[in-house]
């Protein structure tokens, strides 16, 4: 099995988890499998990382920097406008079409399970970026807590969303999404956009 072999960059690992995460989810990612296609011994992976969550704090963050590729630069335009909160339509669109290119490492990103591995700040704080990017821009700081609420509840139902159109769930479709998408923000982010300067 190489038990001596060395692992030279950690991204071997996470390139491999990836792919395994991709192929089957999360739930069928062990220290076996990915010993197995690394061709090294559980005890030499265990040089590397220090147990499970370690590795999926790895993987969170590789995750997240795939995700974030160009989203960034696509919201940037947003954030000058009078209207920033329209960058959360932009968003559901980046996620879903990232969804639909891999649904498992998506699963995997948005799943409730990932909430105790945020409590590493460097992961919380990729995960609220985009969010802390309005703060500044929220003109009555007395609607801020009702303003972050209302696009956690828009990010959370666009995340149902994407997960209904990756399931194939009865009703749900790509096409649908931005329809929905657009009742979601008037639902929810449209009312808040006096409050933003």
């Amino acid at each position: 099995m190489g038990r001596d072999r060395k692992i030279e960059d950690m991204s071997v690992i996470t390139e491999a988890a990836m792919t395994i995460i991709e192929a089957s989810g999360v739930e069928h990612l062990s220290a076996r499998k990915l010993t197995a296609q690394l061709h090294i011994s559980p005890m030499t992976l265990y040089n590397y990382v220090d147990n499970r969550d370690a590795l999926l704090k790895l993987l969170l963050k590789r995750g997240f920097e795939e995700l974030w590729s160009g989203l960034k630069e696509k919201l940037e335009i947003y954030v000058t406008t009078d209207k920033p909160l329209r960058m959360y339509i932009a968003l559901a669109e980046h996620l879903l079409h990232f969804g639909r290119r891999r649904p498992n490492l998506y699963r995997f990103l948005f799943s409730s399970d990932i909430a105790r591995l945020l409590s590493d700040e460097t992961l919380a704080r990729e995960y609220r970026s985009i969010s802390q990017t309005i703060l500044p821009r929220i003109q009555d700081i007395s609607k801020e807590r009702d303003i972050l609420d209302d696009i956690y509840m828009f990010q959370v139902l666009i995340n149902a969303l994407i997960l209904g159109v990756i399931d194939k769930k009865v009703g749900m479709s790509a096409d649908r999404f931005p329809v929905l998408v657009q009742k979601a923000y008037d639902s929810l982010l449209l009312r808040n956009e006096e409050f933003i300067a």
